[in-house]
């Protein structure tokens, strides 16, 4: 069920589960809901369907007395991101300032809740915590970009307001229009031992920017604009340790701007932890 303003979502998913479950003619229904709380009508959407075996089992499998339950084997070894993206169209929400994701979990038990929690950082790689609605809160921007670089390729174009293209689609334009620009920019940053040694010495600024010109070119048309390999090339990024080599070099400033949109995309602070293969 959802409300008139997702009737293509609703549309889509009917697409989706039509494949296996049977819905009968003039299966499309729309209905009015009195809100007491903001003393307002709203329109909603569903698609009802017919008796199906396969829904009694679901049913059985998803509900226990009446109260809606987590069949934590099922969950274990069937859900993917596909289906945590529906989960998250369905009941999730992106904050308008893009750096918090709410799912709504408050009609588990507590105990379900963490088992939710915990999935997703065994599963998914994604942390995060639990708020004080008993909602599962992801709040860290590496953890939303994480989260969204693994749901994006399913979200449904009428999903927009919860997904982040237009963002990265803006982040790829900025990228294109860097120019070389003369000048520099002093930033701090910290190295692993490898990768000092291969630059220290008298002009090492110049050394540092040249590898980091074709690296961040590499890494971004390679990975970062293409979401699935963007959510492995976070993973993949996450536990290298701060270097402990702390310099000084002047960066030009096209190599500046593009570190900042890295670390936008990637929610991984590119100028703090830099690893160049």
């Amino acid at each position: 069920m959802h409300s008139s303003k997702d009737r293509e979502y609703a549309k889509h998913c009917f697409n989706l589960f039509s494949q296996y479950i049977e819905y009968g003619p003039g299966c499309c229904k729309e209905s009015a809901i009195y809100d007491k709380r903001t003393k307002k009508h709203y329109r909603r959407i569903y698609y009802q369907t017919i008796t199906d075996p396969i829904l009694r089992d679901l049913y059985s499998l998803w509900y226990s007395n009446k109260r809606k339950k987590i069949p934590k084997k099922w969950v274990l070894e069937y859900l993917e991101a596909d289906g945590l993206a529906l989960w998250y169209q369905d009941d999730g929400c992106l904050k308008s300032d893009l750096y918090r994701i709410i799912l709504s979990t408050e009609s588990f038990s507590d105990e379900e809740i963490y088992f939710l929690k915990n999935f997703l950082k065994k599963k998914f790689g994604v942390k995060c915590q639990i708020d004080s609605q008993r909602r599962i809160d992801i709040s860290t921007r590496r953890e939303i970009r994480k989260f969204q670089a693994l749901v994006e390729p399913h979200i449904h174009p009428s999903m927009e307001r919860k997904s982040m293209a237009s963002e990265w689609s803006k982040w790829l334009s900025e990228w294109q229009e860097i120019k070389e620009e003369s000048g520099v920019i002093c930033t701090s940053i910290y190295l692993p031992e490898r990768i000092y040694n291969m630059i220290r010495g008298q002009g090492y600024s110049y050394k540092l920017n040249r590898l980091l010109d074709n690296w961040l070119d590499t890494q971004w048309y390679k990975y970062i604009i293409y979401p699935a390999k963007s959510y492995k090339w976070i993973l993949d990024h996450e536990n290298i340790e701060k270097g402990s080599f702390l310099i000084t070099p002047r960066f030009k400033p096209h190599i500046r701007k593009k570190l900042d949109i890295m670390s936008m995309a990637t929610g991984k602070d590119v100028r703090v932890r830099i690893s160049i293969g």
